[in-house]
């Protein structure tokens, strides 16, 4: 079990003590620190090679040589190789769990702090694509680099380079839209202008966008600007009482 592999390796603490120092860590720089982790790792690994190929030497040199003094210096130089070799695993072991500890301490901070925009991202994108797209979420490339994803209603996730132009757009705003909505959880309203931005959408997706903007006009104003009359008459199709003001400009 993990846990118990964590407790074994932390020097006599317990679990809940190695937690709380967990706890302590300082979010802002584990990031580099793996990466100072993960290239000492790799260091160790190309000493232990060339340590295992030294080994091989002297055992073959060994093999070659009677039971002169020639041959106790070489099996006491083994013995030392052999005892580096066993530093070097310990290491390398304390290396991959530190890697591990303070890459949990990140999702922790993570799934904090960037959770709650995400997941009303991810509720607005779906409804900018119709239920095209479930959600958002976080990925990783093979260098475990975070990347942004989209969810499909039968779980398969795609990456933001599988996504149409018109998608990639309501992704942004679907983005632009949650930070805003986040800001005006903690501060005074602000106007939020935007300038034809519905040119990649088609009737459905251009007519769910202006849904959600009504939506937002009862936190802030929205100033939208359009140069097509077709984005007016789907602005007119939306009942929101006295919320919506149309005025086209010859």
């Amino acid at each position: 079990m993990l846990e118990e592999y964590i407790v074994e390796q932390g020097g006599g603490m317990t679990l809940q003590k190695i937690l709380q120092e967990i706890e302590n860590i300082d979010v802002d720089a584990p990031a580099a620190q793996i990466e100072e982790f993960e290239t000492r790792i790799a260091e160790s690994k190309d000493q232990q090679a060339e340590i295992n190929e030294k080994v091989g030497s002297l055992r073959n040199e060994l093999g070659r040589i009677d039971g002169s003094s020639a041959a106790a210096e070489a099996a006491e130089e083994a013995q030392g190789v052999l005892a580096s070799i066993r530093e070097n695993i310990d290491e390398y072991v304390k290396l991959r769990l530190a890697s591990l500890v303070l890459r949990q301490a990140i999702e922790s901070y993570r799934a904090k702090n960037q959770g709650p925009l995400l997941e009303k991202a991810g509720s607005l994108f779906a409804r900018l694509t119709l239920g095209s797209f479930s959600g958002l979420k976080t990925g990783y490339t093979e260098s475990d680099e975070p990347v942004l994803q989209g969810l499909r209603p039968d779980g398969r996730v795609v990456d933001v380079a599988g996504m149409s132009d018109g998608t990639l757009d309501q992704l942004y705003l679907s983005l632009r839209l949650a930070t805003l909505e986040k800001y005006l959880e903690t501060n005074e309203p602000m106007p939020f202008i935007v300038d034809d931005i519905l040119i990649r959408f088609d009737d459905d997706r251009a007519r769910a966008t202006l849904e959600v903007l009504t939506d937002l006009s009862k936190e802030t104003q929205v100033l939208f600007f359009t140069h097509h009359m077709r984005m007016m008459e789907l602005a007119r199709e939306i009942k929101t009482g006295n919320g919506l003001f149309l005025k086209w400009l010859n």
